[in-house]
């Protein structure tokens, strides 16, 4: 036999071993054998560490053709309890036969219960998993993580990974959330200087009026059961507590002004049952506090992430406390702002500089706008107001929470030859005493088309 022959015999047989092979692992890894993830949810566990929940899309909400109307039908929830997330995931592979891929995942949710206990191994985790991607966002939810993807529903979106899409186009336009993301989160984790932060979601008013309802059922049919000789009382007991109950979650008890506004708090009602409103703030790991609507404009400015947002003044020409009115203003800042940090006896002075013009949107008919002294009057009372709202935020993150998220600790670096001077300094027990100086020299250009009524 000769060498060639041997050659080729060889050459066929390893030719069959590699088809084989990969020929498996396609067949592991084709698109019939995957269930991409839409979203995942870390709750505290009941039995374990923790409860982690998956959202699917079903393949017909896909399909443009087909598929039912009813988008909450095309939603898949999964959920289980583990001792850590992959263990989880493994968990919930073996339920639905699948194996689970986090390539498409658009957002982790944390619960703000399981948050205040820390969530570094699990974004450590994530970020070491291949199929995470660094944009994917991180959020902070009022309920639970179970609770908040349930009620994710497609709304003017057709698909729920639409929904997930447009937090970052929310993010620019209103100021009320950030476009944040498990990469960022990490990048501030693995920082001695930086602190994260998070999107606050929560349910809005129709879930929590539903949710309200359920419980109160829930109620009655508890009491429904109970012996004769103590239905009454029990009835009693019931219909106070289910009273008690709507009265503090049915929308009577919602927010409408922004310097309060946070997610689960505000009015607005619809299909889909979330709302995203505010800031998450950590302080290392550990979820430490939470930011307004207004609050996380002032961080937004600060950061430069914010295109055009809206704020509520007094007006300035009818600012009686008998018949105070407030006016609208869009604002757009026309400048990057401007950080200086000073460290002076020991305490970080740090001044803020912004630039910014805006229109007024709410016009009153006894008030010309063609005017420059109005104008004047109206971007004095715009300035006034923002940079009081910014000092009181400046002042919350550093004296209530004590965490520098807007970065400050950077511009501080320069005064520090060596690292080891840098550590000595300990900027996180400084920052609670840092004094700041707001200056923002806002601009009111006029009032969009009408310019006098």
């Amino acid at each position: 036999m000769s060498k060639n022959f041997v050659k080729i015999i060889v050459f066929f047989i390893l030719i069959a071993i590699f088809i084989h092979a990969f020929s498996e692992s396609y067949v592991s890894h084709s698109l019939t054998n995957l269930a991409y993830v839409l979203a995942l949810g870390i709750d505290v566990g009941e039995k374990a560490n923790l409860k982690i929940t998956a959202q699917f899309s079903k393949a017909t909400a896909f399909d443009s053709s087909g598929g039912s109307s009813d988008s909450s039908s095309q939603i898949v929830m999964v959920s289980g309890e583990a001792d850590s997330i992959f263990s989880g995931i493994n968990l919930l592979n073996s339920y639905i036969g699948k194996e689970l891929n986090l390539a498409h995942c658009n957002v982790v949710v944390f619960s703000e219960e399981f948050a205040k206990n820390g969530i570094g191994t699990q974004i450590y985790s994530l970020i070491n998993n291949e199929e995470v991607r660094p944009s994917t966002n991180i959020l902070v939810s009022k309920c639970s993580a179970y609770d908040y993807l349930n009620n994710v529903r497609p709304n003017i979106e057709k698909l729920t990974i639409q929904y997930f899409d447009t937090f970052s186009i929310t993010s620019r336009l209103t100021g009320y959330i950030s476009n944040l993301t498990i990469g960022e989160f990490y990048n501030n984790l693995s920082s001695e200087i930086k602190a994260g932060t998070a999107i606050l979601g929560g349910l809005n008013a129709t879930a929590r009026t539903e949710s309200s309802e359920s419980s109160t059922e829930g109620s009655t049919e508890n009491s429904s059961s109970k012996n004769d000789s103590s239905s009454k009382l029990d009835s009693q007991n019931s219909k106070s507590s289910s009273e008690s109950t709507s009265q503090t979650s049915e929308p009577s008890n919602v927010i409408t002004n922004p310097e309060d506004l946070i997610a689960g708090s505000s009015s607005v009602e619809g299909e889909r049952g979330t709302e995203n409103i505010g800031l998450a703030v950590f302080n290392g790991d550990k979820l430490c506090g939470e930011l307004t609507a207004t609050e996380a404009i002032s961080h937004l400015l600060i950061k430069n992430k914010v295109d055009s947002c809206i704020v509520s003044i007094d007006n300035p020409f009818n600012s009686s406390s008998n018949n105070s009115s407030k006016v609208e203003l869009q604002l757009y800042p026309t400048k990057k702002s401007k950080v200086n940090v000073n460290i002076k006896d020991n305490i970080p002075h740090i001044s803020i500089e912004l630039k910014i013009d805006a229109d007024i949107l709410t016009l009153d008919e006894n008030i010309d706008y063609k005017q420059a002294d109005v104008l004047e009057t109206f971007s004095r009372a715009t300035t006034e107001y923002l940079e009081k709202e910014i000092y009181d935020y400046l002042t919350k993150v550093s004296k209530e929470y004590s965490t520098d998220i807007d970065n400050f600790g950077n511009k501080a670096l320069a005064y520090f030859a060596t690292s080891s001077e840098w550590k000595d300094f300990n900027w996180s027990e400084k920052f609670k005493k840092a004094e700041f100086d707001v200056n923002v020299d806002v601009t009111v250009i006029s009032s969009l088309l009408i310019t006098k009524t």
